[in-house]
């Protein structure tokens, strides 16, 4: 039997109307427009599109959304603390995202830090990250963590006390996934990888969630095989690659491992869609904070 295809895109369906009554809550009530703004450091395809997708949304909701680019010959670690000093202080940006990767040079984890920790709308901050390091909420959950959780539970995936293996250890994907499915907000037994683990594929097949956040050409056409995923496993794709012009895969061989998972996401139209509705919510929070409210709440 054919895995569950977990489809981003109807969960984007059943969330808009929620997010579109918090905006017209903020609007009119608070007379308050969320603002994003965006730091975008070179030509990176994958970054490209997020950004393209989150000002789309944006618009949708009647957001302001702005995409500072940077051309990474001109970037220093002090010229982007400069701009995010200035978004900062700016009381029209509610919400500030640095899009990643950055150039090597470059110290993210000081510009993390520098942002103000009310408008960290990916949760990449110290004052973020020590919430949910310790089991809890905090006032944001990076994006891409809050889409799958919320897939999760949208289509019932059993995630308490189940075997979850995570790939990959970037700051706003699969470093906090692993932190957060195996803490006290999830309850699952987490092992962790990356590319030094040995016998990746033994590991997999012992996992009840799998979760690649890897979205890096892994020396063959897919990182995650069928012969690597325990029967009717849940597969979460996360990684996301450019393959050709316009042509975009993740790290998992779709079409076998459907044959074999019991729920699967699509890569394209995935994590990506609930991603992208996870900073507009991050973002709406942003703005309910900013004027002293609580979190926004959901029915996912």
């Amino acid at each position: 039997m054919s895995a569950v295809i977990i489809d981003g895109r109807v969960l984007r369906e059943k969330l808009m109307p929620e997010l579109l009554a918090h905006a017209k809550e903020l609007r009119e009530r608070h007379r308050c427009v969320p603002s994003l703004a965006a730091i975008l450091v070179g030509k990176d395809p994958a970054s490209r599109q997020y950004v393209r997708n989150k000002e789309r949304m944006a618009a949708d909701l009647g957001f302001h959304s702005q995409v500072i680019a940077i051309d990474p010959t001109d970037c220093t670690t002090d010229s982007l603390l400069q701009v995010i000093a200035r978004l900062n202080s700016d009381a029209r940006t509610t919400g500030i995202l640095i899009q990643l990767p950055l150039p090597e040079p470059v110290d993210q984890f000081r510009l993390f830090d520098a942002l103000d920790a009310l408008k960290d709308v990916d949760a990449v901050g110290a004052s973020s990250v020590s919430g949910f390091y310790r089991g809890s909420w905090g006032r944001f959950i990076p994006c891409t963590p809050r889409g799958v959780l919320s897939l999760l539970d949208f289509f019932k995936v059993p995630v308490d006390g189940a075997r979850a293996v995570v790939i990959g250890r970037s700051d706003i994907a699969g470093k906090p996934a692993a932190l957060i499915l195996g803490g006290r907000l999830r309850n699952a037994t987490v092992t962790w990888c990356h590319r030094h683990t040995r016998d990746l594929a033994g590991v997999c097949r012992e996992a009840d969630l799998l979760v690649s956040c890897v979205g890096a050409d892994a020396g063959r056409p897919w990182l995650i095989t069928a012969d690597m995923v325990k029967p009717g496993a849940c597969i979460i794709d996360v990684g996301f690659r450019r393959v050709g012009p316009g042509r975009f895969a993740g790290d998992v061989d779709f079409e076998a491992v459907k044959e074999v998972a019991g729920w699967i996401t699509l890569n394209p139209g995935g994590t990506g869609p609930t991603t992208v509705v996870a900073l507009m919510q991050n973002l709406i929070d942003a703005a309910r904070y900013q004027l002293g409210l609580e979190r926004a709440k959901y029915s996912v």
